[in-house]
Parts: structure tokens; C-alpha cells; sequence
């Protein structure tokens, strides 16, 4: 007795899936009646896709891109100064500055989540050779510390800073406007942080090439020691910057941060919030994106709505001829909407694989542009890649699938409406 209403329900399950079979190769007949429109519909869709696809894929790299070098080569995850320093960061005040920075990097490594700490001095300096000066922005940072860095993996020339107090890295930009090289020295005349000049002589041991020309056309890089020798500043540093173990816990270490140093007078802002006028930007540039794939997309539903409509004009007697013989509404529209799905697929399969093929090549390769960061004041490089997913590719396919379906409703609608015997007798 158990087994009578399981054998029923597999009957029934097998009934609808022959009904559906032949649905379908209805469906699929209907599209090949008309070759051409349905190719066109097809391809529009694929291309759409595509271009979609690519556009967004893209766009996502190139902003997990920007993202990264933002936080290695500018922010880090996290930025500590002294309170009031951050208001007037753009004038780099030396007077308001970390002290005993070293015991608030012991604390600071105890943190969770923390990966690195890098304590740092930025200020205005003069740089000399002789016969030509210019001002640029002094970096005294730990080199130990920081050998996995930006400015550390990227020397052209030269080697990269040691121990030995004396020696400088500079940008090749700015090695090319200064015409120097490695082994030159140079006169770096800055103002301390009583108002009072000094200045020290440094030998050029490495030339950077960063590909970031904000970098390399006006930074110039020393040890700690040797910037602190500068400016006067023993035992003092203008920043501390956190690298964490994952940047989602940026906003949670700030705070735990916020509320040990309150009262130490430091402040810390998140990598958000020290670009939170870049991203901003970016924010606004993937609006633009989606509008444009709006376009495109509604571009292909139009495409799938006019062929649909075209085709339900062409078959009105084909339509009273199947109602007569016992075909209901709700059967019209069904065989309207798989014709509507199958394009829809079709042109999705193809649309995705030519789409995520092109991203998968151009998130190995890139695309090159070159001095493409002079243009704007932002770590951006000269070579983007896009971002390739499964779950891209999957989410864009499905896309396709429900505009092709809902692109078709309103043409299935005025089908499914067709009187029998004014149908059978259009002309």
C-alpha cells in the first residue's frame, strides 16, 4: 500500500517532464522558423553579456587593485598620530608628534590581528646637489621593518638601505630631475620642529621605480635615525602605521586603539577614512557602471521584446489554430516564454564564456597604460588587471535568464489574449 502514492507521484513527475519536453522542442522548432531574427536576438544578447561582463569584471579588479596599493603604498590598514596632527596633515607639522613612539610600538604589536608596525617621520625637505635645488617630501621609516614594502621591492638601481647611517633612496623621477645617481651625494636642509634649519649630507645608495608618480617623482626615503638626526627629533615620529592580517578588522583595532591611547593624546584613523575622498570617487565610478549596464541590458530586453512581438504577429493564426485544437492560455504563454528562455540561454552560454574567458586573460596579462598614474594623485601603477570569479560568471548568467523571461511576459500576454476564431481568420 506504501508504495501506490510513491509510484503515483513518480508517474506524475514523469508526465510533466514529457509535457515539458515537448514544450519545448516546440519552443525550439518556433525559434528556427525564423533563423535570422532569432540569430540577432541571440547575438545581442551574447554581446550584451559580454560587454557587461568585461566592464564589471574589470572595474572590480581595478578597484581591488587601487584598494591594495592605496593601503601598501600610502595608508596602511590603520594610521596612528598625535591628536590635531591628522587636521593639519597636508602642511606635514612637526610639532605635533609622537613620543616615545618606540614603547607605543611594543603595545601596539601585542594587538590582535596586528601584522606590522611601522613607525615613521613625513616632512618638507630640500634637496641639494649644488647646482640644483628642490623641495620634496622626506620619508625617514625603520628599513628593516619595512623590506617587504613598496619602495623596498622596487629598487632599479643601487641597493637598498642598510644599517650605516648617511645613505638615501630617491625616486627615478626625481633622480632624473636633479641628474643624479646612485653614489651622489646630497644636501637635505630642513626645518626642525622648533622653526630652527639644519641640514645633513646622505650618499644615494638606491634609486626606486614604484610605477606610482607620486612616488617616484618627489619622495625621498632614509633611515629613521638619519631623518630624526634632521629634524631634531630624538625618540619622536609624526606616524605609526598598523598593517593588519585582514583589512575588515580595521575599523575594530581602531577602536580598541581610540580607547587604550585616549589618554596618551593619539588618534587613529582607518584606511576608509584617510581615502574616504578617493573612495568616494570610486563609489561614484561603479554607479556610472551600473547605469550603463542598465542600458545595455535594457538594450537586449527590447531586443528579446520586439522579436517576440514580431514573432507572435507572424503565428496569429498558427496561435487560433492551437487554441482551437485545445491548447489553453496558459499554454501559449508557457511555449512563448521557453522560446524567450532558450534564446536567453543560448545566448548567455556563449555571452559568459567569451565574457569570462576575457577576464580570465586580462586578470593574468592586464592591460597596460603606460604613465596612466600622472594623470590622477593616486597609487594606481601602469598595468590594471580585472577580477575573475565562478560567482561572477554564474550571477551574469542567471541575469541573462531572467531578462530573456521577463522581456518575454508582455509578448506571451497578448498571445495567450488571441481569440480562436479571429486568429483563424487573420491574413
Amino acid at each position: 500500500m506504501s508504495q501506490r502514492p510513491q509510484s503515483s507521484a513518480y508517474r506524475i513527475f514523469g508526465t510533466l517532464i514529457t509535457v515539458m519536453w515537448i514544450f519545448l522542442k516546440l519552443a525550439a522548432r518556433n525559434l528556427l522558423r525564423n533563423k535570422r531574427r532569432s540569430a540577432i536576438t541571440f547575438i545581442a544578447i551574447g554581446l550584451g553579456l559580454v560587454l557587461v561582463l568585461f566592464f564589471y569584471g574589470f572595474i572590480q579588479g581595478v578597484d581591488k587593485q587601487f584598494t591594495d596599493n592605496f593601503i601598501k603604498a600610502q595608508t596602511g590598514h590603520i594610521q596612528i598620530h598625535a591628536r590635531g596632527y591628522q587636521e593639519k596633515a597636508r602642511l606635514m607639522p612637526l610639532d605635533i608628534a609622537i613620543n616615545d613612539y618606540q614603547s607605543v610600538v611594543q603595545e601596539l604589536t601585542e594587538l590582535p590581528s596586528v601584522k606590522d608596525v611601522f613607525p615613521r617621520l613625513r616632512f618638507p625637505v630640500i634637496v641639494s646637489t649644488g647646482s640644483k635645488s628642490l623641495g620634496v617630501l622626506g620619508l625617514g621609516f625603520d628599513p628593516q621593518a619595512e623590506r617587504d614594502g613598496v619602495i623596498a621591492t622596487k629598487i632599479a638601481q643601487g641597493e637598498y638601505l642598510s644599517d650605516k647611517p648617511g645613505y638615501a633612496l630617491i625616486g627615478a623621477q626625481l633622480a632624473q630631475d636633479l641628474k643624479v645617481s646612485v653614489g651622489d651625494i646630497l644636501t637635505l636642509v630642513a626645518t626642525t620642529a622648533k622653526g630652527a634649519l639644519n641640514s645633513i649630507d646622505v650618499e644615494i645608495t638606491g634609486i626606486f621605480a614604484t610605477g606610482y608618480s607620486q612616488i617616484d617623482n618627489s619622495v625621498l626615503a632614509l633611515a629613521l635615525p638619519d631623518a630624526q638626526r634632521l629634524l631634531r627629533m630624538s625618540g619622536q615620529v609624526t606616524e605609526i602605521t598598523l598593517m593588519l592580517t585582514d583589512a575588515d578588522q580595521a575599523d575594530s583595532v581602531a577602536q580598541i586603539i581610540r580607547e587604550r591611547f585616549s589618554d596618551d593624546g593619539l588618534e587613529a584613523q582607518t584606511w576608509k577614512e584617510l581615502g574616504a575622498a578617493i573612495f568616494e570617487l570610486l563609489a561614484a565610478r561603479r554607479q556610472l557602471m551600473a547605469v550603463i549596464s542598465f542600458v545595455v541590458i535594457l538594450i537586449a530586453a527590447l531586443g528579446i521584446v520586439n522579436t517576440m512581438l514580431m514573432s507572435v504577429f507572424e503565428r496569429v493564426r498558427e496561435i487560433g489554430t492551437l487554441m482551437a485544437l485545445g491548447m489553453t492560455p496558459g499554454e501559449i504563454r508557457l511555449v512563448f516564454l521557453l522560446e524567450s528562455a532558450i534564446l536567453g540561454a543560448a545566448g548567455g552560454i556563449v555571452g559568459t564564456a567569451l565574457g569570462g574567458a576575457m577576464l580570465k586573460y586580462f586578470s593574468v596579462v592586464g592591460i597596460t597604460i603606460t604613465q596612466a598614474s600622472q594623470f590622477v594623485n593616486v597609487p594606481m601603477g601602469t598595468t590594471f588587471y580585472a577580477a575573475f570569479s565562478w560567482g561572477t560568471l554564474g550571477m551574469f548568467f542567471v541575469l541573462a535568464q531572467v531578462v530573456a523571461v521577463l522581456a518575454a511576459l508582455y509578448p506571451a500576454y497578448i498571445a495567450s489574449k488571441q481569440e480562436p476564431v479571429q486568429a483563424l481568420r487573420h491574413v
